[in-house]
C-alpha cells in the first residue's frame, strides 16, 4: 500500500513537471507563431497571419484574448464591421478590462457614425487606467502598536 502510494506521488509528480516543461516550450512556440502573426497581418497578409494566430492558440491559451482582439482589427481592416465588433466583444469577455479592445470598439462606433458610443467606450478604456495603481502597494497590519523609544544612555 505504501509502495502504491509512493508510485502515484512519484508519477502525479512527473507528469506535472512534465506538463509544465511542455507548456513552457509550447509558450515560446507560441510567442514565435503570434509574433509571425502579428508580422503578417501588419503586412497586409491576413491569411498568414490567420494561419500564426491559430497555430498560437493552439499551443497556449495565454494569448487568447490579444488574438482575438488582432482578428478583430484584421476585420476591420477588411471592412467586415459586424466581425471586428464581435471579436472585440469576445476579447471582452475574456477579460473585461482589457484596454485595446475598449479602445477599438470606439473605433468601430467611431467608423458606424455613432459618435456618442464611440465616447462611451473610449471613456471607458481611460477609466480603467485611471483606476490602475499608480505607486506599489504596500499592505500594512491593521493595528500597528508604537512603542515609545527610550534613548539609549551611555
Amino acid at each position: 500500500m505504501f509502495l502504491r502510494s509512493m508510485l502515484l506521488v512519484w508519477f502525479s509528480t512527473f507528469f506535472i513537471s512534465s506538463a509544465i516543461f511542455a507548456e513552457g516550450l509550447a509558450s515560446k512556440e507560441a510567442i514565435n507563431y503570434y509574433n509571425e502573426g502579428v508580422k503578417a497581418q501588419q503586412n497586409g497578409d491576413f491569411d498568414a497571419a490567420v494561419k500564426g494566430y491559430q497555430m498560437a492558440a493552439l499551443l497556449s491559451a495565454r494569448y487568447h484574448k490579444f488574438i482575438i482582439n488582432n482578428k478583430g482589427a484584421m476585420y476591420a481592416q477588411m471592412g467586415d464591421i459586424q466581425k471586428a465588433e464581435a471579436a472585440f466583444r469576445e476579447a471582452l469577455t475574456l477579460d473585461p478590462d482589457y484596454q485595446p479592445a475598449k479602445m477599438n470598439l470606439g473605433l468601430i462606433y467611431d467608423a458606424k457614425g455613432d459618435r456618442l458610443k464611440a465616447l462611451e467606450w473610449w471613456y471607458e478604456a481611460f477609466e480603467v487606467e485611471k483606476r490602475k495603481p499608480k505607486t506599489f502597494l504596500i499592505e500594512a497590519p491593521q493595528q500597528v502598536e508604537v512603542e515609545e523609544s527610550v534613548s539609549p544612555s551611555y
